[in-house]
């Protein structure tokens, strides 16, 4: 019963759609996340590989100095066009956790997070005409998915006198997809049928990255990472394995003047490099992908920086899992925030609205993803 069901999964393109993330996660791993806080989210990811509360870049950790903790909470509502027709979705994820802090008399500091690597949340319905000893039969078919992939970190940074900044990582990925499969006949005179199976993965990696400071406005950060490869189980029986990216991420920053603060950097993944792991399990393959991300902002207030600054940016990214074969899709977005600290700087809150473009062909979506940060700093 496995392999019928494994043919499914692959073979299926979205029609029908509800409660998912998005259509454009239907094939390969899902939809891949983006690993920043909500102030960086703010400013288009501009900032990702200078945040320390996000996971992009270890080397950021180094600007912690404090114990500190950050939650990220995101309401999506988009609105899906394919050849079936459109729908409107919504979706709720938590996708970032982190807690980080100095290690005392030394310039270390430590950092564990919790983020999300891949989304494949997913229902799927088509109906059609199939031929029953002879006889025509209207069937109902659904096919859905619940889950996906999350990435545990343990990273720790190193300061190398004012201006250098190292940090390394240990990545653990794993996770899991949630599958079932309904047929519902027409006819009353047949029973419908119903398939469960859970996929499971699992693997490692690791990243190392760098930040440097010329004087006390301009920084340049490099990160390289290695995610290995993922073990793949359908219901506790090993399938296979499919290769993960390696990722190769560099970021600017520079203040201009002392109100305003810009940043932007590029990241690139070999996502290639599962192409024919996903080809022979007969899906549509991987590609490539690079992401081009701009952003700023604004202090409305010197005296006192944490309080309302205004934060804008853009980002465009290539999408790893096509839906069809020889395409590619794409996202736009452009985004706006800001945020507030309060009870001595020791709790703070972080909003980030971003508008988001994707499309493949004749698939497209569009949509508000809604960020919330709760940040404590006990």
């Amino acid at each position: 019963m496995r392999q019928p069901f494994l043919v499914l999964f692959a073979l299926f393109v979205p029609a029908a759609l509800s409660a998912q993330s998005s259509q454009f996660g239907v094939r390969g791993l899902g939809f891949p996340g983006r690993a920043l806080a909500v102030r960086a989210m703010a400013s288009g990811g501009g900032f990702g590989m200078f945040d320390a509360e996000s996971s992009q870049n270890p080397a950021a950790l180094a600007s912690v100095t404090a114990l500190a903790s950050g939650f990220t909470i995101t309401q999506g509502f988009r609105q899906i066009e394919n050849p079936a027709g459109n729908a409107s979705v919504r979706n709720t994820r938590f996708p970032q956790l982190t807690v980080a802090g100095p290690v005392r008399t030394l310039p270390v500091a430590i950092g564990f997070s919790f983020s999300n690597y891949t989304s494949r949340d997913f229902t799927l319905a088509t109906s059609q005409t199939i031929d029953l000893r002879g006889t025509p039969v209207d069937v109902s078919d659904t096919f859905s998915s619940r889950g996906g992939l999350n990435d545990f970190r343990i990273a720790g940074s190193y300061r190398l006198g004012d201006s250098w900044a190292v940090g390394a990582g240990f990545h653990i990925i794993s996770g899991s997809n949630r599958l079932t499969s309904t047929r519902i006949f027409d006819d009353p005179g047949f029973l419908s049928s119903r398939q469960r199976a859970e996929l499971s993965y699992t693997g490692v990696g690791v990243s190392a990255g760098f930040s440097r400071l010329f004087g006390a406005n301009l920084a340049v950060s490099a990160l390289a990472r290695s995610d290995g490869h993922l073990n793949v189980d359908l219901d506790s029986t090993r399938i296979g394995t499919i290769d993960l990216p390696f990722s190769f991420g560099f970021g600017v920053r520079w203040r201009p003047v002392a109100a305003l603060d810009l940043a932007g950097q590029t990241m690139v993944r070999t996502w290639s490099g599962a192409n024919s792991d996903l080809l022979a399990m007969g899906g549509t393959g991987a590609q490539n992908t690079i992401e081009v991300a701009a952003g700023a902002e604004y202090t409305t207030d010197l005296r006192r920086p944490y309080r309302r600054p205004l934060r804008f940016g853009a980002h465009y990214a290539t999408l790893p899992f096509a839906l069809m074969p020889g395409q590619q899709g794409h996202e736009f977005g452009v985004s706006a925030g800001s945020g507030v600290r309060f009870a001595q700087q020791r709790a703070g809150l972080d909003l980030a609205i971003e508008h988001v473009w994707r499309s493949e062909g004749v698939y497209s979506e569009n949509g508000f993803l809604i960020s919330l940060g709760v940040s404590v700093r006990p």
